[in-house]
């Protein structure tokens, strides 16, 4: 059976089978800060199957944790029960515990110790470990090469557009394809040449866009939905809609929010529950490094 390594403590994080790429980065992620800050090994479930198909290691070079079989987890649970991630305060009682079990319900990690308020440790936020992770070979040379052909040297618009049956249903409802087109009708008014990256999850979304649209770039055979290839399509999507200038996204979508973090805040960001207060400001300084977005 799998354990802690040389008796070391751990934390383990079980993400959900059914999961999609933000909640499980979230969850991994913000356990990894825990895990850092209280000097446990990481342990982490993360299934693949026919409702997500990478593993992580598939997307990113990740040795920050180990992979364990959903298997070990349920073995250790009479003795270790699986915790809420949410709402735990830590006392020396649990911090005594070989091993931790966080469930994490699509959620990040967000467990607290009087003592961090105090300005004595802490774990950081996991974005910070999000803009840190380095993407797999295949990935990174595709986002280069889109990057280095379409968008390097010019000031862009990222649009992230979300229509697929799967999607939040109040995406669906608050994000149609025709806000988007309208509203980079807007964009198109005030700045009459500038490129637009696309990121949709449907071909009739993208193509209806990219009919209306010159001057669209957006990645063509993506693979299917929460296939390995499809995933890696979404992360070269990910890592240019962060190197924009400005961000439109859905509604209710954690993935453009990744964006976001990816970029660390610094691309001004717009979706319809967050309208966009004045006009579009396209002088934030340009990407080099279109996997650093956040140095600019």
């Amino acid at each position: 059976m799998t354990s802690p390594r040389g008796g070391r403590k751990a934390l383990l994080i079980y993400t959900g089978r059914r999961d999609g790429l933000g909640n499980r980065v979230r969850a991994l992620l913000s356990a990894q800060a825990l895990a850092e800050a209280e000097d446990r090994e990481l342990l982490y479930v993360w299934s693949t199957d026919a409702h997500f198909g990478p593993h992580m290691d598939d997307l990113w070079h990740f040795d920050a944790g180990r992979s364990v079989p959903w298997q070990v987890s349920r073995a250790m649970s009479p003795l270790f029960p699986l915790r809420d991630p949410r709402g735990t305060v830590i006392d020396e009682r649990l911090r005594a515990s070989r091993l931790w079990q966080i469930r994490s319900r699509g959620l990040p990690v967000t467990w607290s110790d009087p003592a961090w308020q105090e300005g004595a440790g802490g774990p950081r936020h996991w974005t910070e470990a999000l803009r840190d992770l380095r993407p797999v070979d295949a990935i990174a040379e595709r986002v280069g090469a889109i990057f280095d052909e379409h968008l390097r040297s010019r000031p862009y618009v990222g649009v992230q557009v979300r229509t697929h049956a799967v999607s939040h249903a109040r995406t669906i409802e608050t994000s149609p394809v025709e806000w988007f087109a309208q509203r980079m009708r807007q964009i198109r008014a005030e700045h009459p040449d500038v490129p637009f990256f696309l990121s949709c999850d449907t071909v009739g979304a993208q193509a209806r866009l990219m009919q209306e649209f010159s001057g669209c770039v957006a990645l063509e055979d993506k693979g299917g939905y929460n296939t390995t290839a499809g995933v890696r399509s979404a992360l070269t999507d990910l890592y240019l809609l962060a190197s924009a200038q400005h961000l439109v996204g859905a509604a209710h979508s954690s993935f453009v929010e990744m964006a976001v973090f990816l970029c660390d805040g610094v691309v001004p960001f717009e979706r319809p529950d967050q309208p966009l207060e004045g006009p579009v400001d396209l002088s934030l300084a340009l990407v080099d490094d279109p996997l650093r977005p956040a140095e600019r």
